[in-house]
């Protein structure tokens, strides 16, 4: 996994759990180190401050201004092992994790505390993000279903925007 952090910053991430973080000017490692598991998400926070990564059952945010310091550490209920991951709120006030299971759990980003679980994949969830503003969230599934939910009240609304499933007639 690659993602750019800032236009001197990249980090990479690896199957044996190495995350690389590389000066992009200098075209060299600036600094290195390993989580428990194989890296399957990471992801730079919108204001470019969070290193997220998601690794076997566990979802890691990193203070990219004070050498990647280890902010929090949550074991979730989800498997990485395969596919999934894991994003942080604009706010940084929660993150939105999917993975094997099918489900979608949104937890609080202080505590790890599950705050909200959402069902409406049918396979396990590959990819998912937060929107810039915040307001929703598209996961993607090996179902062939894109969905986006909308955070803003309890019982979050998931619309279909891409179905890639085929059934016989």
């Amino acid at each position: 996994k690659v993602v750019v952090l800032s236009d001197r910053l990249a980090a990479t991430g690896e199957v044996d759990g190495t995350v690389t973080i590389w000066d992009l000017d200098a075209y060299t490692q600036t600094r290195q180190f390993k989580v428990d598991a194989d890296v399957m998400d990471m992801e730079a926070s919108r204001d470019g401050q969070v290193l997220t990564v998601a690794a076997g059952k566990q979802v890691y945010f990193y203070d990219v201004n004070k050498d990647f310091a280890l902010l929090n550490a949550f074991p979730l209920p989800i498997s990485f092992a395969e596919e999934g991951g894991a994003s942080l709120h604009p706010t940084e006030s929660k993150f939105v994790a999917g993975g094997s299971d099918t489900w979608v759990r949104v937890f609080d980003f202080k505590t790890g505390e599950l705050l909200e679980t959402h069902k409406g994949h049918h396979g396990p969830v590959r990819c998912l993000r937060y929107s810039p503003s915040g307001d929703s969230f598209a996961t993607g599934s090996e179902d062939g279903t894109i969905r986006i939910w909308q955070n803003d009240s309890k019982s979050a609304a998931a619309t279909s925007i891409a179905d890639t499933t085929t059934s016989s007639s």
